[in-house]
């Protein structure tokens, strides 16, 4: 029989799609006041493989990945897509976004992403909120399961998240 094992430690990691860098850079003061300090941040990634926000944030929308420390609890995701849903409310205008913030988290296997979004490979995690596993990680690389985005599947992100694994590594043994 197996016991309940306390809740791994996990690499806090926010996805933000924006075309406006001064949103951009008030929307990551307020995470950091949330969620602490960034430790890892993406070059911008093309947001480019569909146009699925396009009618409210505009055209040329970039997306960016940040890590924070100190490391957390994963079941806290329902409350950090709270937290990200204000935050996109606070930055919007006229009713519609201007940035897209998408909390989640790194461990050893996946990267998941908080959703609002219900669907069949997606897990209900309370408070309205699902848990999508967009990135696994096998073999020594990430693959985008065939249900993740198409630019997760393309690989486009996968260094950064090598570096962010190599980071959760250092941060679990500190």
């Amino acid at each position: 029989m197996s016991l309940p094992e306390s809740s791994p430690r996990v690499l806090p990691v926010v996805s933000i799609l924006y075309n406006d860098t001064e949103i951009l850079r008030n929307s990551i003061h307020s995470l950091q006041l949330h969620f602490g300090e960034i430790v890892l941040f993406s070059e911008p990634y093309p947001f480019d493989m569909t146009d699925y926000y396009q009618a409210e944030m505009g055209s040329s929308i970039l997306r960016v990945w940040l890590c924070f420390s100190p490391l957390q609890d994963p079941s806290e995701l329902p409350s950090w897509k709270e937290h990200c849903i204000e935050l996109e409310e606070k930055f919007g205008s006229g009713g519609k976004r201007m940035v897209n913030i998408d909390p989640g988290y790194l461990d050893h296997g996946k990267l998941v992403l908080a959703s609002c979004k219900a669907a069949p490979d997606k897990v209900y995690m309370g408070s309205g909120v699902f848990a999508h596993i967009c990135l696994q990680y096998k073999k020594g690389e990430f693959h985008g399961p065939e249900h993740s985005f198409a630019d997760f599947i393309d690989g486009r992100f996968d260094e950064f998240f090598r570096s962010a694994k190599r980071l959760l590594k250092q941060l679990l043994k500190g």
